[in-house]
């Protein structure tokens, strides 16, 4: 086959979507839409194509749409996966045999509620899908309501390399990394965007370090606010030492270091649906702290698996890492990694979909 996946530019989920297709003799073709994340990313084996234009307002949308239908003319892609439905609105325009619309969570959890015309654009969209998928049954619920095909329209999780996030990482590069040594590292690897909480994890800083002076609070950015947009926490709590902006981490040479040396692991959003962070934390078994959300209520126990807290509590955060780090509570690491390992390897993932192209193919 011949598979085009079209989203962001330097997309940091395109390796692990790629990877398993490369590898199995299929032909990849990952048109990079721009503007993208900053950190050039070039997945194995994958031909990337640019669409990019430096025409002024309006004419740069036109000129990138003109390229996407030539290049998915020129390329003959059997099956073109749309990655999110801010990038569908190109879906009428594929030249490709079949295409797929992969619903990311917010796209159908949070963006319809926040921008109602969306509602009808979305129904529009998905008439041009032969297929839908998403990695949770509360995006594909919503997705649903607002006109996503019932017709092969699969949850298909993304998984995870377990020769990339395990527990025989290395362990201390990332702390020689950033000059620690033995401090306590509280990890965020979810980006800055504001959906992540950032200030709320911010905000837990001075109460923790009541207990631990020279606790060390990581995060990585992916995407998002800059660095700089939290500034003014850090300052207004006297906390610039206990604060480590890494910039971007590459997700496979780079995270599994900084799960591995971190002490505990901290993704607290306000929506999610299937978070992939999460995950690759407990592959390297590490502990983690999630927010109350229906995505985790059918996968792990509360408290056993994982600690949950509700969202946008900065005390009761706080308190959950104390509480850990001074092993007056602890969690079934072993459990937890068992469902992800048995549940959520990628190889099993990309096949179900390399299934779904077929079975679309054929129809």
């Amino acid at each position: 086959m011949r598979i085009g996946i079209f989203t962001t530019a330097n997309s940091w989920h395109v390796p692990i979507q790629t990877k398993y297709f490369v590898a199995s003799g299929h032909d990849v073709i990952y048109f990079q839409l721009y503007p993208g994340t900053n950190q050039p990313i070039t997945p194995e084996g994958v031909k990337c194509i640019d669409i990019k234009s430096s025409y002024p307002g309006i004419l740069n949308f036109f000129h990138k749409l003109f390229l996407f239908y030539r290049f998915t003319k020129n390329e003959k892609i059997d099956v073109l996966h749309i990655i999110s439905m801010s990038k569908s609105i190109y879906i009428p325009f594929s030249k490709a045999k079949k295409n797929v619309i992969e619903n990311n969570g917010s796209d159908v959890l949070i963006q319809p509620q926040n921008h109602f015309y969306l509602k009808f654009i979305y129904r529009i969209l998905y008439k041009f899908a032969d297929a839908v998928i998403q990695d949770s049954y509360i995006a594909q619920k919503a997705g649903i309501k607002y006109g996503a095909p019932q017709k092969n329209n699969l949850i298909i999780e993304l998984g995870i390399d377990f020769n990339v996030f395990n527990e025989r990482v290395k362990k201390g590069i990332a702390r020689e990394q950033m000059g620690l040594k033995n401090e306590k590292i509280v990890f965020s690897p979810r980006g800055l965007s504001t959906i992540y909480n950032i200030d709320i994890i911010i905000k837990s800083i001075p109460i923790v370090k009541k207990v631990f002076p020279d606790i060390k609070y990581v995060f990585s950015r992916h995407f998002g606010s800059p660095e700089t947009f939290y500034e003014k926490f850090i300052e207004e709590f006297d906390i610039k030492s206990n604060v480590i902006f890494t910039g971007f981490l590459d997700n496979e040479k780079s995270l599994p270091y900084y799960y591995t040396d971190a002490d505990i692991v901290v993704s607290v959003p306000s929506s999610d649906s299937s978070p992939r962070s999460v995950y690759e934390a407990i592959a390297c078994k590490k502990p983690v702290i999630i927010s109350e959300l229906p995505w985790y209520h059918n996968k792990f126990i509360k408290n056993k698996d994982v600690l949950v807290v509700p969202v946008r509590e900065e005390q009761e955060l706080a308190l959950s890492i104390i509480n850990y780090l001074n092993n007056e509570v602890t969690l079934d690491l072993e459990h937890a990694y068992n469902f992800v390992k048995n549940n959520l390897n990628y190889i099993d993932s990309s096949i179900l979909r390399e299934n779904l192209y077929k079975k679309i193919l054929s129809e």
